[in-house]
């Protein structure tokens, strides 16, 4: 669906007929209370059978739980990284052969001490013979991308069904993208002049307001011109999978996979098709979750022009080939910014039409379903989600989600440290685990 079809003069922003709420029987379990972590706003899964969970602390901390439920007392790592505003350790995904012996790599995106604290990612091993601590002496830096301020990071990091890495990244932090970095597909001055994208002067900011695709785990002897994390004709610490969007066209940014986005701090894959899902936070009034198809590449989700379902700015600017969200909420009753989450695909059946995410701001748990060819509620309107024995999470609570090996979805609590899963009357965690 483009975006045309949803904008229009007038919009009635009406309370839309809901979704099939969850089961009664169903509810969030605690897994871990209050006080167990520090910031968490990650929760990860190795996928090579060992029924292990990782939970990814804001302060440069992992935390493992083994498969027996216990927190283990050493994490699996430890990095300093810069915590100044939106910034800290904000991703972790495992080498789709991840098995701890033969493949022990992983990836963490985080925001560097160094100066100007730009976005990055680093590769690490597992120590051989303990798959439950990195080895620090393996640690290399594979890609950072300049910023200039200290929001808007982006951050989330997962490798796609294609088996390259996708990693999110926001539009520089300023109100508004005064700048034009979400739009623009080629280095970038920050000149206040969005239209100036393509000489690639200036402040040399690039890849701002995009998912990137990489494969991280081949370098590049001689970067070429169009690869915009590197220095032309030096080393690089990935490479470009011939298949990205823009390859094979000049001026462009050959790392971009989708582009047009706001602040897309949470995204998911459909464990089951391969959808992209995409949280993008929104500006004054909007929030939006987009559904990209699986296999799809190059989509533009429209920001600045477009906030959610509605215009933005300029006045009269239009994408008309901006693919349309399929939530979109509004910043009335204290709510303010998206978290992305995934549509379920564990054990409890009956949710696996259900896509649950939450606002950071307010706690509240959001869900919408899916009919076969349409999701309710439709824009402009959301489902809460109200559990039993679980009020809405505090302030900047919510700010990520997870899956384990089953596809559990397990919620952390950023503002307490608690760690909650979903669990129904059928399917009970017996002391926080299976």
């Amino acid at each position: 669906m483009l975006r045309t079809l949803l904008l229009t003069s007038v919009f009635l922003v009406a309370a839309q007929a809901g979704a099939q709420a969850p089961p009664a029987s169903v509810f969030l379990q605690e897994v871990y209370p209050a006080g167990t972590f520090s910031s968490p706003l990650a929760v990860r899964n190795a996928a090579d059978g060992s029924g292990r969970l990782f939970i990814v602390q804001r302060g440069g901390i992992i935390r493992v739980r083994d498969a027996g439920g216990q927190l283990l007392p050493t994490p699996l790592l430890t990095i300093t990284v810069s915590t100044g505003g939106e910034r800290g350790l904000l991703g972790l995904a495992f080498h789709p052969n991840f098995d701890g012996v033969n493949e022990r790599r992983f990836y963490v995106s985080y925001s560097a001490t160094t100066t100007g604290n730009p976005h990055a990612i680093a590769e690490f091993r597992t120590q051989v013979g303990n798959p439950n601590v990195a080895d620090a002496g393996s640690r290399r830096e594979v890609i950072a991308v300049p910023d200039l301020a200290s929001n808007h990071n982006g951050g989330d990091l997962h490798f796609g069904p294609d088996g390259f890495l996708y990693w999110s990244i926001g539009d520089g932090g300023p109100q508004g993208d005064p700048h034009g970095f979400a739009q623009c597909l080629w280095k970038k001055a920050n000149d206040n002049t969005p239209g100036n994208c393509g000489n690639g002067a200036g402040g040399g900011y690039y890849l701002l307001g995009k998912i990137l695709r990489i494969d991280p785990t081949t370098t590049t002897a001689s970067a070429t011109a169009d690869m915009c994390a590197a220095t032309v004709g030096q080393p690089a610490g990935y490479s470009i999978p011939a298949s990205n969007p823009f390859v094979g066209t000049s001026n462009t940014c050959d790392e971009i996979a989708h582009y047009g986005m706001r602040n897309p701090w949470r995204f998911s894959f459909d464990r089951i098709n391969g959808d992209l899902y995409i949280g993008d936070v929104g500006q004054g009034s909007w929030e939006e979750t987009t559904r990209i198809p699986a296999g799809q590449l190059g989509v533009n989700l429209g920001w600045r022009c477009h906030e959610g379902h509605m215009a933005y700015a300029p006045a009269g600017c239009t994408i008309p080939t901006a693919l349309a969200p399929f939530q979109s909420y509004s910043h009335g009753s204290s709510r303010c910014s998206i978290t992305g989450g995934y549509r379920y695909r564990g054990p409890i059946t009956a949710l696996h039409n259900t896509y649950f995410s939450g606002d950071a701001c307010t706690g509240e748990r959001f869900y919408a379903v899916f009919d076969g060819s349409g999701w309710t509620p439709s824009v402009g309107s959301v489902n809460v989600w109200t559990t039993s024995g679980v009020a809405n999470f505090g302030f900047y609570g919510l700010t990520g989600l997870g899956e384990d090996e089953q596809g559990n979805l397990y919620w952390p609590e950023m503002s307490s440290g608690a760690l909650y899963v979903i669990a129904s009357s059928e399917h009970v965690f017996a002391d926080g685990f299976e």
